[in-house]
């Protein structure tokens, strides 16, 4: 590798490097503004400025990972949602955008007033922050089955300003014997086992397995979940689930199976997928 490079040599190397591995070169712009301290257009403002060999020398051996698979939220550390920057690691799920549909989704039906909200998986805190950043007088309970997601998540929330009680526990347990919610919310593991052979090492290899596959169809949490539901939700309530594509009819089924008079709806995502249940009971 070079010793030397302007910032332009260093982001067309880092886009050829990335490219060949077929990863984007998008990539290569997070990991210089990251070692450099600069936003995008402070970039593109400095790209006839030489970089310091040790910047490069960073710089190098980043994009070099993240080509070999390493997702560049873990190199970073963080990831945006919804206009907020969150911790991310190994022990929790690198947010997504479809899950911002998640959040407009409730924001969209919550009940005005004083409310109950739990988050139900909530892994590095996405969720449970944001609504209750996002809805001035709602009282937030996020839970866990996971030790070490939790710690990631209550340093989310406390960096943010964001008061959530967290629990460990598996699913609706934590809940149990609680003044009952308002609104349950959740995005569990939904991807069947037999997909992880399909699926790019970025993911399997460095996101915690028990976040991401539940089961042979992907739907054992939604089970788990939707049986507990009636010990723990507000009548009237709200329920919300981030789904697999190819799962609406099955999680609608399963809530409708607790709730016969539940009113469901199925929602697409922005690339025209299924992703989200809501169900008004």
């Amino acid at each position: 590798m070079q010793k030397e490079m302007y910032v332009h040599e260093a982001l067309a190397w880092a886009s050829s490097f990335l490219e060949k591995a077929e990863y984007e070169k998008e990539i290569g712009y997070i990991l210089l503004g990251y070692h450099t301290g600069w936003n995008r257009s402070r970039l593109l403002a400095e790209l006839r400025t030489m970089l310091t060999p040790e910047v490069l020398e960073m710089f190098q051996k980043d994009v070099a990972a993240a080509a070999g698979g390493v997702p560049v939220q873990h190199i970073t550390g963080r990831e945006i949602f919804y206009g907020r920057s969150f911790a991310v690691n190994s022990s929790v799920l690198i947010p997504r955008p479809e899950t911002e549909e998640l959040i407009e989704a409730v924001l969209e039906k919550v009940p005005a007033g004083k409310i109950r909200i739990a988050d139900i998986g909530t892994g590095s805190g996405i969720i449970a922050a944001t609504l209750a950043l996002e809805i001035a007088e709602a009282e937030v309970t996020a839970t866990d089955i996971s030790p070490e997601a939790l710690v990631t998540a209550e340093k989310n929330a406390a960096a943010l300003g964001a008061r959530v009680t967290f629990h460990e526990g598996d699913a609706l347990a934590p809940l149990l014997g609680k003044p009952p919610f308002h609104v349950i919310v959740s995005n569990p593991p939904y991807i069947p086992e037999a997909e992880k052979a399909d699926m790019n090492i970025n993911v399997t290899e460095h996101e915690p397995e028990n976040a991401l596959f539940a089961g042979e169809d992907g739907l054992t949490i939604y089970k788990r979940i939707t049986a507990q539901l009636p010990e723990v939700i507000h009548s009237p309530g709200l329920i919300a689930f981030e789904i697999g594509h190819g799962q609406g009819k099955a999680v609608q089924e399963l809530i409708k199976n607790n709730f016969p008079q539940a009113v469901t709806e199925l929602r697409l995502d922005i690339n025209r997928k299924e992703r989200i249940v809501i169900a008004e009971v």
